[in-house]
Formats: structure tokens, sequence, C-alpha cells
């Protein structure tokens, strides 16, 4: 928990000199640093750092593609252990399914995709187990990773001191305290995180998504970009019934609002919390926010296994599923996938975007 300043306490150099720029995410003050701690005079608010890692939240729930009591045995594995092999050589099918995601940074591809130079500083928001940061890291000056989870804190820990790289910055904190001033970043990543940032929270969904993009336009450089992916609202699996990859529930994404609070508390729900949209409801929303450039591309077959990234503008989409595409072996199946192609509706259907907007 923040602990209140006490008077009259003295400070010493002790911390990396990498944290002299973190401001006091309650009021936006300076901090001192302490032997263990960073300190706001200011509102007299004091935030713990261990193990190299500044704590800005103290208390989160457990999220993660691996059980908390897997991922607990794995970092006391990789205490003494390489990080990969903990993974891969788990007798758990769970552990090792997870470890396709977690190990491949072909996930980040799409930074290449970007007109930014080695000397980029980047933000990695929700960074997980690190794999985003992991791959810009090898290409970009700076990565700073912020990311509420403590398991996964630690895991990335381990992971980059083992990878030897020096240049990842690893804070824990949440997309609503975010220790840097405006003007900090050139790239923003939010992978898999705009559509969770109203769970556990009071208020309209939509609107706490745009404070949360408004809050990281506010962190970018002007010309820098924020990278987002995330799944697609009108994607052809929600229409056919599979469950919402978030709360769980089968059509909810494609329901009306208010009818999706009220399917997901019939089904002992906090209401529907995890808002996703169709691309123009996207271009929409990040308008909203202040962004005016921006580019959506069709992630197949994801954003997180982003193996073909297809502008949603222009015929190359219609030229991809012509030539690089296995046929349906049923006639109807062909015949419906002719005419949605043929009427432009079909790219509006696949599973996941990767936008790049600009400030």
């Amino acid at each position: 928990m923040n602990m209140p300043l006490g008077q009259g306490h003295g400070f010493a150099r002790a911390l990396p000199a990498w944290m002299d720029e973190l401001i006091c995410p309650k009021c936006g003050s300076h901090l001192d640093a302490g032997s263990d701690h960073l300190a706001c005079a200011a509102c007299r608010n004091r935030f713990r750092v261990a193990d190299g890692v500044p704590h800005f939240v103290d208390e989160f729930p457990y999220w993660g593609e691996i059980p908390q009591d897997r991922m607990q045995e794995i970092l006391g594995r990789i205490e003494s252990a390489n990080w990969q092999a903990a993974l891969l050589e788990h007798s758990d099918p769970v552990v090792r399914r997870a470890s396709g995601m977690i190990l491949n940074l072909e996930r980040a591809n799409w930074h290449c995709l970007l007109d930014l130079p080695p000397s980029t500083r980047a933000l990695d928001m929700g960074a997980g187990t690190g794999t985003t940061s992991h791959a810009l890291a090898r290409d970009y000056r700076e990565v700073v990773a912020i990311e509420p989870v403590l398991e996964r804190v630690q895991f990335m820990q381990r992971r980059f001191e083992q990878e030897g790289l020096n240049n990842v910055r690893v804070i824990r904190s949440s997309l609503w305290s975010i220790p840097y001033p405006a003007d900090s970043f050139d790239l923003v990543a939010m992978n898999g995180v705009l559509e969770w940032v109203a769970s556990g929270l009071e208020g309209d969904p939509e609107q706490l998504q745009l404070r949360a993009l408004e809050n990281v336009r506010r962190l970018l450089r002007p010309g820098g970009y924020l990278y987002v992916g995330i799944e697609n609202r009108l994607s052809w699996g929600h229409f056919l019934g599979w469950p919402d990859p978030h709360c769980g529930l089968p059509w909810a994404p494609i329901l009306p609002r208010p009818l999706a609070h009220w399917y997901a508390r019939k089904k002992g729900q906090d209401g529907y919390r995890n808002y996703l949209y169709s691309s123009r409801g996207y271009r929409k929303l990040l308008g909203k926010a202040g962004f005016r450039e921006m580019e959506l591309y069709i992630a197949i077959p994801s954003y997180n296994h982003p193996r073909v990234m297809i502008p949603l503008h222009g015929s190359l989409y219609s030229y991809y599923r012509r030539n690089c595409c296995v046929r349906p072996e049923r006639l109807l199946q062909r015949l419906a996938g002719a005419a949605l192609l043929h009427s432009g509706a079909l790219k509006h259907l696949e599973g996941s975007f990767v936008i790049l907007a600009r400030k």
C-alpha cells in the first residue's frame, strides 16, 4: 500500500538514474529517491521500489494466460534456470500452449510499418509477460514496460535480465497511474489492452476507454504513434455464436449495448464491460480522443499472431483471399464467401485489427 511520507525524511541517491524522470501519478509532482522508495513532497505519498521496479500499485487481481499457481512455480524455476526452458519443458499443457504466445516476438512485427528511428522511446502499456517489450527493445533505444500484475512484473524482470536487455524499464503500474509527464514517448503500444480498461470500474465503458486513449495521447510527442491490437466487434465468429474471449458469452459483442448489459447481468456478471468496435467505431473513438491520422490493418489469423497484416482500404485483401487462402469445400460456403468478397463486406468480418494512429 502507498504510505504517507513522514516529516523530515531524508533522501540519498541510491536508485537508477532513469527513475529521476518519474512523476507522482497522484499529483504530477517530481519524485525524490530514497534507498528503496520514491516519494512525493507535494502530496506526501511514497512508492516502494523492489528488485529495481517502482510499484505505483500494490494490490491488483491476478490475470494471465497461465494460472497463478503455475506462474508462481515458474518464477521459482527461473531463479536458477532459463526462462524459455521453464515454459517449454513444463509438464502442464496449459503452460506449453501459453508459451507459444509468450515466446512469439513476431507478434510485434507491426512496428516494421512505422517510420521510427532506432533512437525511439516506446511505452508498452499492459506489457503482460513482456513479449512486445522484448521485440521492441531489439530495435529501439528504450522501452518502458508497464504492468500491474505482480507475477507478470517479476517474470519480465527475469526475462529481460537473462536476455541482457538493459534498455527495458519495468514499472508496476496501471493505465490510470502512469508516472511520466506529457510528451515522453515516440510510441505507445496497447496490445489487447483497450477492451479491458473498464473491467472492475464503475462508469460507461466507452467513456472509460476514451479517457484511457486521451491519457495515452498526452504521453505521446507530436507525431508519435499509438498501436492498438484488438478484436473486431463484427467478427464473423461472433455471428456464429462463438464465446467472446473476454466475458466468455456468445453473441455479447454484436448485441446492442443495453441488451448486452442485460444479458451479462442475467449470466451473473457485472454487466458487459469489454467493449469492442467495428473498423468505423474504432476510427470514431480514436478521433474523439484527438488522433487525426490512423491506418487499420486486418490481422490474420489474429493480432497476437499477425502472420499477415493487410490494409483495410484498397484491393490487397481481395487479392489475398482469391490467391492465398484455401477455399471451403462446401458449395454454399464458397458462394457466400464469394458474394461477401465481391460486395466488400468480407474484410469487415475478419477477427481482429492492428491499428496505427498518430498524434
